[in-house]
């Protein structure tokens, strides 16, 4: 609660265990073995995922990421039908359907706040944008350029040096278990869902009606041809 309050940056409504989830099962074969084995284990499949990300972002042609340019293909199209009414030389009225975003192309914010937190243009936007003649990819954070994904995997993740002697020190070093205190009530065997991936759970699937006259599905009675 203190630091929803006094957090200074900006703060996702996300709580989920899918990146742990996701690195357990990964490395379930591994976790019954000794920590060295384990940590070693975890070097080899990172050494792994590096090279073979370091050779898709050198590959990628675009300025920003795959990924975020498809997102905007897709947003683009949907600009396309919003109107647009400038206020000011910085701000623009975006006019939807059902709705009306303000829109600070100098300040990239939107009403809708998706272009404050993703960094990435929402449709709003895009278009006050294009009734600026302005790139939607040069509202993107410098985040989501091609050039910082290749920076970051454009270090190699090396094996240990076999024949380098641990330390006294350190193979000396005795290591104990923690002191871990159970808390009370049952512990929990479920990850944590996201928001979306629990919306979709609840979904049931529509059921298909059945005809009482012939007894098939897909329509009823009235419209039966048998």
């Amino acid at each position: 609660m203190w630091s929803r309050v006094h957090f200074q940056g900006d703060r996702y409504n996300f709580t989920t265990s899918n990146i742990a989830e996701s690195l357990n099962k990964v490395l379930s074969a591994a976790r019954g073995k000794p920590i060295v084995g384990l940590v070693d284990d975890i070097r080899s499949l990172l050494t792994r995922w590096f090279a073979k990300r370091r050779v898709n972002a050198n590959n990628m042609a675009t300025t920003l990421t795959t990924g975020v340019e498809k997102l905007l293909e897709a947003r683009v199209e949907d600009a396309k039908l919003l109107h647009v009414q400038e206020i000011d030389q910085h701000r623009a009225e975006v006019l939807g359907t059902t709705s009306a975003h303000v829109v600070n192309l100098t300040e990239k914010t939107c009403t809708c706040r998706r272009f404050d937190l993703d960094k990435i243009p929402c449709v709003h936007a895009i278009a006050a944008a294009d009734r600026r003649k302005l790139s939607p990819i040069s509202l993107c954070h410098h985040y989501y350029h091609t050039s910082y994904l290749q920076q970051a995997y454009a270090v190699s993740v090396m094996p240990r040096d076999v024949a380098l002697p641990v330390p006294d020190e350190v193979a000396t070093k005795i290591c104990l278990p923690p002191d871990v205190r159970n808390r009370p009530g049952r512990p929990k065997k479920i990850r944590i869902k996201g928001a979306f991936e629990a919306a979709m759970a609840s979904k049931r699937p529509r059921k298909i009606p059945k005809c009482g006259n012939c007894g098939q599905g897909g329509h009823n009675r009235l419209t039966c041809r048998a």
